[in-house]
Formats: structure tokens, C-alpha cells, sequence
């Protein structure tokens, strides 16, 4: 009898222990509110170029990387920035291997600033981990204004 009761607790020990490790599935949603602007694809002229940005991660008119970029709203053919009307911005991070991101860019004029907010929702499971440069179009702001980054990450 003792031994059916240890074989029992034994069990349901294991099967209380596999249900426990489910694997994390993150749906690859991303989210994109606030200034971003919409229905926009940006090419970068090569992977990785935030890594010689130094901390300045925008990109305007006046910014070395200005000519490394194109475009294509809703879908259309690549073309140039206008950056008399916008400005891109980037904001690199590390994340695992299933990941998902929802960023948001509020443009405060009143105290000029610029918020960049980003919040990746990763699988802790997953060992790798990747760069994402993260970058954003928004409507262009005077050069003036402090671009501030707040990054949160929640692991599942």
C-alpha cells in the first residue's frame, strides 16, 4: 500500500513538472503607435549601422546616415526620405530569439522632448539572442529636442 502511495505522489510530481515547462510561444506581432508613422517599410543600406552611430540614433537631414536609407509608404516602390518631413529614429536592443516588440514615440513639444518607449515580450526558454536596430519614421522635430529611450522587457 505505501508503495502504490509513493508511486502515485511520484507521478503526479512528474506530470505537475512537465505541464509546468510549457513551451513559450510569443505571437510575432509587432506594434507600432503613437508618432510612428504607419504603413512604412525602411531599407537600410546595410545591417548593423547602429553599432557606429555612437549613442546618436537620429536620423535626420543632418545626420551622417541620411543617404544610407529609402522608404515605401503603403506598400509603393522604394524611394529617398524626405527628411524636411520626417526623421527616423533607432533604438537598438537585445532580444531573445522569440520575441516580440511594440514601440511607441511620443513628441512632447511643449517640453521638447522626444520619447522613444519599447516594451519586447521574449520567451525566457530561448537561449539565442539577436540585435534588433528598431527603426521607426515619425514626422520630423526640430533638432533641438532631447530624444529620450525607456525599454522594458517581460520575460514569459
Amino acid at each position: 500500500m505505501k508503495l502504490i502511495k509513493s508511486t502515485t505522489l511520484l507521478i503526479s510530481l512528474v506530470l505537475i513538472a512537465i505541464s509546468c515547462k510549457k513551451k513559450c510561444k510569443i505571437e510575432n506581432v509587432n506594434l507600432d503607435s503613437g508618432a510612428i508613422v504607419k504603413n512604412v517599410v525602411l531599407y537600410p543600406e546595410s545591417g548593423y549601422m547602429t553599432g557606429n552611430m555612437g549613442e546618436n540614433y537620429v536620423i535626420d537631414a543632418n545626420s551622417n546616415y541620411a543617404d544610407n536609407f529609402q522608404m515605401s509608404l503603403n506598400g509603393g516602390q522604394p524611394t529617398a526620405v524626405n527628411f524636411s518631413n520626417f526623421t527616423i529614429l533607432a533604438f537598438p536592443a537585445k532580444a531573445k530569439c522569440n520575441a516580440s516588440y511594440d514601440r511607441n514615440v511620443t513628441i512632447d513639444n511643449t517640453a521638447m522632448t522626444v520619447t522613444y518607449t519599447m516594451i519586447i515580450t521574449q520567451c525566457d526558454n530561448c537561449k539565442e539572442e539577436y540585435v534588433t536596430e528598431n527603426y521607426v519614421l515619425v514626422p520630423a522635430f526640430p533638432s533641438n529636442y532631447t530624444v529620450l529611450y525607456d525599454l522594458s522587457i517581460i520575460d514569459k
